[in-house]
Parts: C-alpha cells; sequence; structure tokens
C-alpha cells in the first residue's frame, strides 16, 4: 500500500479520536462520569454511535485517557509561561496566573480535572496524580529548588513544598464561576506563597 494512504489513515484516526475526547470532556464535565453516556459522546462527535470503541475499550479507559490528555495539555501551557521566566519569585507569580488562565480557557476540562480529584474513584485519582508528576516537578525543581539556591526562598524541603503549593493551586484554582470568573485573584494567591517563602 502507498505510504501516503497510510499517512492520511493515521491522520483521519488521530483527528477522530482528538474529537471524541474533546465530544468526552463535554460529557464528563455536563454530567459527570457515572452519568456520561459513550454513545452521545459518539454522536456529539459527529460520529455513528459506537465508533468510540474503535478507539477506547471502555467508558473507563476514555475516562483514564482523557486524564492524561488534560494533563498533558495543562502541564504544557503552564511550563511554556513559567520557563521563559529568569527570577524563580517571579516564576511562581506566572505559575498561579498561568494556571488560573488555563482554568478560566478550559472551563469543560477543568471541571473534569477537580471533580477528579474530589471524586471517589481512587483509580482515576491515582491517574491524576501520575499525570500531574510533571507539574509538581516543574514547580519543586524549577521555581522552589532554583529559588533555595539564589537565596531567594527559606530553605524547605522542594518537594513537599510543592505539594502544598500544588493543593493551594488546585483549591483555588477551582474556585470559579459559569463564566470561568476566578473567586481570587492569582495575584494575592502568588503573594501568599511568596511571603511564606521568603528568606
Amino acid at each position: 500500500m502507498p505510504r501516503h494512504k497510510n499517512k492520511d489513515r493515521e491522520d483521519i484516526r488521530s483527528e477522530t479520536r482528538s474529537l471524541l475526547l474533546q465530544a468526552a470532556t463535554e460529557e464528563f464535565a455536563r454530567e459527570g462520569y457515572l452519568g456520561a453516556n459513550i454513545n452521545s459522546i459518539s454522536k456529539n462527535a459527529g460520529f455513528a454511535k459506537g465508533t468510540i470503541y474503535n478507539y477506547f475499550d471502555s467508558k473507563r479507559t476514555l475516562m483514564l485517557e482523557l486524564i492524561a490528555e488534560i494533563a498533558n495539555g495543562h502541564m504544557e501551557f503552564l511550563s511554556q509561561r513559567v520557563l521563559v521566566v529568569d527570577d524563580p519569585a517571579h516564576r511562581l507569580e506566572v505559575f498561579f496566573e498561568a494556571g488560573f488562565a488555563w482554568v478560566t480557557e478550559n472551563l469543560a476540562q477543568g471541571l473534569v480535572l477537580f471533580t477528579t480529584l474530589n471524586g471517589p474513584d481512587t483509580e482515576f485519582k491515582t491517574r491524576m496524580f501520575e499525570a500531574y508528576l510533571p507539574m509538581f516537578q516543574l514547580v519543586g525543581q524549577e521555581i522552589l529548588a532554583v529559588g533555595i539556591d539564589q537565596g531567594i526562598f527559606r530553605q524547605v524541603e522542594p518537594e513537599s513544598t510543592a505539594g502544598l503549593i500544588m493543593n493551594i493551586y488546585l483549591g483555588t484554582g477551582s474556585q470559579v464561576n459559569e463564566r470561568g470568573e476566578q473567586w481570587f485573584p492569582p495575584k494575592q494567591v502568588s503573594d501568599f506563597c511568596l511571603q511564606a517563602l521568603q528568606a
């Protein structure tokens, strides 16, 4: 078979998978995992109602894939903004600004994230923790450890302090109305963290 036909087929599969994940995001955000309907996801993506099973074995597999997809996009969004800044204190400010902006710009994904974190399913929570490890490392190694080395932050244990900062981010970042407006300004949250970290 010609190589370009295989490439076209791969592109179609990739686009279909992407459309199914987008539809799943909206469905899980609106209905929750238990209320989500797999056939509705296929239809809302523009496909016949069995299509989703060509890409995902089950609703659970779909949700696990979606968690990884959300985490990857979230991490890419933040790291692209944080790592271009040199000063670690400013990096922390940008982390909260960009993190809150991500929630506002990705309300459905944010809702899936926050309801999963607060839900009862331990497998989903474990996948969420694994998928978000790079973000913990971003905070711990690229913000806190750098700030400690430069004498900007006091001596703290970067890993556990990164966990606290992530809890603050996820807790305050989840406080949005239906239009994506934050209850807490990111500057207020970053200032709170910086006061606690200052050497």
